[in-house]
């Protein structure tokens, strides 16, 4: 119940800043309700771990409740495991866009996302668009391009590309007159990544060269959204479309379209609502639950992470995170194999012996930073605390630590202990509290 009353009123918060954008007092006080309700609906469609299936729609979900104000707890974890799972080279663009929003959403860098750099790896699809059929749609660059920018990366040396594809599709689009042509969700795509765009541009120092893209932007911003506002003045419903009439509706308020229809298609949106707070399904509650408040895609990027979340993404103030006292100690067994541990004469440094280990590092961090990321603070004391690690399912996996390697022919592996207690979980997941003591045991495992 406390969560559902501070979830309420971040909402009110978050509508207070928009207020007024669309129809009277009362529409905006029925449409935060609205909200309220289809962000319960969707907090109850978690699975027990927190997620709802494939990995990019639970970005896509935890992007939505975020942009509501919603704190979304261990979602980080599980796109890491399917990015792993499916092999980030593989994943598709439009997909890839959407972990990067979910990745933001649960307040980790997507820049350093456990080791994969998302935003180099949309950047790399983006240069080979069109991409086959798996990424080759005006919509999915459009996505892919917003998710960039509202990853606040400097899209500098690619922004005139980004801006020149979308503008070419639209303008392409215009010379038509059937306004089929291309889809409503298409266009209202490509408008709130200009809009993104956009307000990169306003924020921007060198005004005078970026002035012509200014205008480009404009121009295309424009086109567009008089191309939606036509088909709204037309049916406000959108064709009875939950999804493109919320994501059209979007479109305009980034455009900054004033049109006496939004009240229409705000209305009939919430008129869609099911007594349990869902529209239709999870797709539709997922796009319309951000509208209804007037939430804009990129507002993500402007959404402070709490404290107790934050890891690498910015968005807290530095000074006021709690430090920690953790020492780190390493452990060879007496028994380790002599072709483990000793080295041919003519190599140096020499490979440690249980006799010639470093001493205890003793490290000073933020409080819930991970035991990966304190051996690499102690490496910073002794190079002897250098490590490497492979990604697994379950995160990373130590693979050698000084040089000393795992060899699971022989059944010899790097454990973790915490406290002199085996460590329930890895690397990446484990939390050491204060004054704890971190021991990386080199041993033989006698199974089987």
């Amino acid at each position: 119940m406390k969560r559902l009353l501070v979830t309420f009123s971040m909402v009110l918060i978050l509508f207070s800043q928009a207020q007024g954008f669309c129809g009277s007092r009362l529409l905006q006080t029925s449409l935060t309700r609205g909200a309220f309700r289809a962000a319960d609906w969707l907090r109850k469609q978690q699975d027990e771990n927190g997620t709802y299936g494939e990995g990019h729609v639970s970005a896509i979900v935890f992007h939505s409740l975020r942009l509501i104000g919603d704190h979304v707890d261990n979602g980080s974890e599980h796109l890491n495991a399917e990015i792993i799972k499916n092999k980030l080279g593989s994943i598709n663009g439009d997909r890839l866009a959407y972990y990067i929003l979910g990745a933001m959403s649960t307040c980790r860098d997507p820049k350093n996302f456990y080791n994969f750099n998302l935003l180099r790896a949309l950047q790399t699809k983006l240069a080979k668009y069109p991409q086959r059929a798996e990424f080759s749609h005006p919509f999915q660059y459009s996505l892919a391009v917003l998710a960039l920018c509202s990853s606040g990366d400097n899209l500098e040396k690619k922004r005139k590309t980004f801006v020149e594809k979308i503008t070419d599709s639209i303008l392409s689009n215009q010379t038509a007159n059937d306004t089929t042509a291309m889809s409503d969700d298409t266009i209202a795509m490509q408008v709130l990544a200009l809009s993104c765009i956009r307000e990169s541009l306003k924020s921007g120092k060198r005004i005078k060269e970026t002035k012509n893209e200014r205008s480009s932007v404009e121009l295309a911003i424009k086109r567009a959204s008089k191309k939606i506002l036509k088909r709204q003045m037309n049916d406000s419903s959108f064709g009875e479309n939950e999804v493109t009439a919320a994501l059209s509706a979007q479109a305009l308020l980034a455009a900054g379209v004033i049109t006496t229809k939004c009240p229409e298609t705000m209305g009939w949106l919430l008129s869609r609502q099911n007594p349990d707070g869902s529209f239709i399904n999870l797709l539709s509650t997922i796009n319309v639950l951000p509208t209804l408040i007037g939430a804009m895609p990129h507002d993500v990027q402007h959404i402070a992470c709490p404290k107790r979340k934050t890891s690498g993404f910015t968005g807290e103030d530095e000074e006021t995170k709690e430090m920690i006292n953790v020492c780190v100690e390493l452990q060879i067994d007496e028994n380790s194999s002599p072709k483990q541990l000793n080295q041919a004469e003519n190599q140096i440094p020499q490979k440690p012996t249980p006799t010639s280990l470093p001493p205890p590092a003793c490290v000073e961090v933020q409080n819930g930073t991970n035991a990966h990321d304190i051996l690499k603070e102690a490496a910073t004391q002794h190079a002897c605390y250098d490590f490497t690690t492979r990604s697994t399912s379950f995160g990373r996996m130590i693979t050698s630590i000084c040089e000393v390697e795992q060899k699971p022919a022989e059944k010899f592996y790097w454990m973790i202990y915490i406290n002199d207690k085996s460590a329930p979980v890895g690397m990446d997941e484990l939390h050491p509290k204060n004054g704890s003591t971190l021991l990386f045991h080199y041993k033989k495992l006698n199974w089987g």
